[in-house]
């Protein structure tokens, strides 16, 4: 009777041993890992950028200019989900708003381009197009450039995965960024598979603590991209996607981070890291409320989104992130 409980208690001992064993190596994995998988995507983006350009160079048909800039646009919102958080600023030169106007006026970005590309690009236009492609592909290779910066952390690239869930919701899902190409889910699947190539780094983690929780994330990853891949622009219910997957992912991600102990940290914050969604009580700190909330600043591209009583546009959302991520820049250069 005592070996039998001798060999049971060794056989705790090293399930125990090898399970803190599979959590240091994964989580150094995670860590490193991500720029394995950033990098490379990167570089996909650059490259359909430079493709961009030579359809303008060589003066291609509208159509392949067209579809050239939709394939640039697609990958950018695989590396969206990293490219927000850890370079803001970089950033505001490559996305902003679909009426994104700087203080003269002038677009810029991608939002520049589907100016001058839709609903057809003038013979005319053809130069500034070309010159706002290469701007843009100069910002987009600065993204690039992480090797001397720290390597992210797990409650960054968490933290990084929950607010992805919300740009999703203020962008891709309206086209709010991207109004003329009719394609903003196909611009939610990418971007949700930009945030599924962090997560997976993860998944095997969590699964030693919480099983049932990986396989329920996954099958919420699959049955989203399926609603996106069958669903049609004009009659897509936004409002149930988001509250079918978007705010469950959500849960799930704030469930695995606190799953894996990975603490909140105390920086300040507009959007509350611990809240379960975007729209929880309290989710968003009481000092950025406002009303502008609820106006509309660019029609059917700015839906009101009336989730568990609390109302919000699109370009709202949209305002918030963008302070949120000033205020993660400050904090991570204060660190």
């Amino acid at each position: 009777m005592r070996a039998l409980i001798f060999v049971i208690a060794v056989l705790l001992l090293v399930i125990c041993a090898y399970s803190i064993y599979e959590s240091t190596r994964s989580k150094i994995a995670a860590e490193k890992n991500v720029l394995s998988w950033y990098k490379p995507a990167v570089g996909n983006l650059s490259m359909k950028l430079g493709k961009l350009c030579t359809a303008l160079v060589t003066h291609q048909s509208s159509q392949q200019v067209q579809l050239a800039f939709c394939e640039s646009r697609l990958a950018y919102k695989n590396v969206e989900v990293f490219a927000e958080y850890f370079s803001p600023y970089t950033v505001q030169l490559i996305n902003g708003r679909g009426d994104d106007t700087t203080a003269s006026g002038k677009r810029q970005a991608f939002q520049a381009l589907e100016h001058l590309l839709y609903p057809s690009l003038q013979t005319t236009d053809t130069q500034a197009a070309y010159i706002a492609a290469r701007k843009l592909l100069t910002a987009v290779r600065s993204l690039s450039q992480v090797e001397n910066r720290p390597a992210p952390t797990d409650g960054q690239l968490f933290e990084a995965m929950r607010l992805e869930l919300v740009r999703i919701m203020a962008l891709s899902l309206s086209g709010f960024d991207s109004p003329e190409t009719g394609q903003h889910l196909k611009e939610t699947a990418a971007a949700l598979e930009g945030l599924k190539s962090i997560w997976r780094l993860y998944a095997d983690r969590v699964n030693i603590y919480n099983p049932v929780l990986v396989q329920y994330t996954e099958e919420l990853l699959t049955a989203a991209h399926k609603s996106l891949e069958q669903g049609r622009a004009e009659t897509f219910d936004k409002q149930a996607f988001i509250t079918d997957y978007i705010n469950h992912l959500s849960v799930n991600l704030k469930l695995s981070r606190e799953a894996l102990s990975i603490p909140y940290g105390n920086e300040p914050y507009i959007l509350d890291p611990a809240a379960s969604n975007v729209f929880a009580r309290n989710a968003v700190h009481p000092l950025y409320i406002s009303s502008d909330a609820q106006t509309d600043s660019a029609g059917s591209h700015d839906p009101l989104y009336n989730i568990n009583g609390q109302q919000f546009r699109a370009s709202y959302i949209y305002t918030l992130l963008q302070q949120n991520g000033a205020l993660n820049a400050v904090a991570g250069g204060s660190r």
